[in-house]
């Protein structure tokens, strides 16, 4: 058992999901909360007899994976639980299917998403309460503010294509309220981009779902995302002619967009693979100095080219450098800096660490460098995405390539 009087934990991962649940379970003096369950899309067919075994009143949340993280490292094929029981965080699940692909509908379904799920929280019981008179007191004191009263741990499918302007929706009410913090990613299915899945409450969810764990803790709580990749300013992509709705650019300095970026990368266009895009990914600087990666997908047979994410309609992107070395570094900083936001000093007081990866960040070297933050005995669980879901420093809200994602839950409530 792991956690004390303000949180339990148990974690459990293997191939049976029916002996991860029951180990999972064993862990605990009281029942779970919340079951968070990442598997490998192999295990879609007996996922939901597992979670029968859970007790009536856990809400689940989960989704398939293109990988898992786990304690003992990254896996593959393989399922993944985290049980958490806490009378410090109040929760609902919610589900919504969208009903169409156009983007003005997919960026009005998430903003209703997160309206829906605010208003399905009924009972916070005393965790608002306690958030709220922690919030005040930083106020007061002239302190930073790091307790939020709300969070969103939200997982979507992650082949549904107007992803990037679904998450606008969900943006615009983060930035409305100014009272909410949003993590999560895109389901995966281990690269083989047929189907992925998300589950709630024990079952799975139709295609094209996205679903929320959405409540309120007075648990110390905090999550931060990046890249880490180096820029390469003198490899500079001026787009002439985009589609950002079908995440697809045409043109680079008027040239077709995939003879462009050969030329500039150096391999020949026939040559354009996974591994070519994602060891040289673009992005675009935004305010603050701060970096959106936007990785190729393909190279089209007119020349343009298709991204794993929505590019910029217009602008210009640079050539970033992925290294092993430097995204080891970044997790290793998202992992302190999500400790700061949560207002831990003590890496004891840590709980979980819940890891949102971008499955096309092929470094192994990031687990080490999160356990060398939060030492060896905090869980790690995970998933590696097909895009990641969170919060830039700079602002925006959005689905991002290429990053990691780490949160931590703390032991210690917002007001020690």
């Amino acid at each position: 058992m792991l956690g004390g009087t303000t949180i339990e934990v148990g974690v459990s991962h293997g191939k049976d999901p029916h002996a991860v649940i029951e180990d999972a379970l064993d862990q605990l003096s009281e029942d779970p909360n919340l079951a968070l369950v990442f598997f490998s899309p192999r295990h879609a067919d007996e996922i939901e007899a597992a979670l029968e075994q859970l007790p009536d009143g856990c809400r689940s949340l989960g989704c398939s994976t293109a990988g898992e993280l786990t304690p003992d490292g990254y896996t593959q094929g393989e399922v993944v639980v985290a049980l958490i029981r806490s009378p410090y965080m109040v929760l609902e699940t919610h589900r919504i299917t969208f009903d169409s692909e156009d983007p003005k509908r997919a960026r009005e379904v998430g903003r209703r998403f997160v309206m829906e799920a605010i208003e399905k929280l009924r009972n916070p019981g005393p965790c608002l309460d306690i958030t709220f008179n922690a919030l005040l007191r930083s106020l007061m004191a002239g302190r930073p503010v790091r307790a939020l009263p709300y969070f969103m741990i939200e997982l979507v499918d992650g082949l549904f294509p107007s992803i990037d302007y679904y998450m606008d929706g969900i943006g615009e009410v983060v930035h409305r309220l100014h009272l909410l913090e949003v993590y999560g990613g895109a389901a995966g299915d281990d690269l083989r981009l047929e189907r992925t899945y998300t589950l709630e409450d024990g079952r799975l969810c139709p295609e094209n779902s996205a679903v929320v764990a959405f409540g309120v803790t007075s648990l110390k709580f905090g999550g931060s995302l990046d890249c880490g990749f180096e820029p390469v300013r003198e490899d500079r992509f001026l787009i002439t002619d985009a589609r950002p709705e079908e995440r697809r650019i045409l043109e680079f300095n008027g040239e077709p967009a995939a003879e462009y970026y050969a030329d500039v990368v150096g391999v020949p266009v026939e040559r354009l693979d996974d591994e070519v895009f994602m060891w040289n990914p673009l992005g675009w600087e935004i305010f603050g100095g701060q970096i959106i990666v936007r990785e190729p997908a393909m190279a089209e047979e007119d020349g343009s080219m298709r991204f794993h994410s929505r590019p910029p309609a217009s602008g210009a992107l640079i050539r970033l450098k992925p290294t092993r070395e430097g995204m080891a570094e970044t997790a290793r900083e998202v992992t302190e800096r999500a400790m700061h936001r949560a207002g831990i000093d003590d890496p004891e007081e840590v709980a979980l660490v819940l890891v949102f990866d971008c499955a096309h960040r092929d470094c192994e070297e990031q687990y080490d460098a999160i356990r060398e933050v939060v030492g060896d005995e905090v869980p790690i669980v995970g998933f590696k995405t097909y895009g990641e879901h969170g919060q830039l420093d700079t602002g925006p809200v959005g689905h991002f390539n290429q990053t990691i994602e780490v949160v931590v839950i703390g032991r210690e409530l917002v007001t020690r």
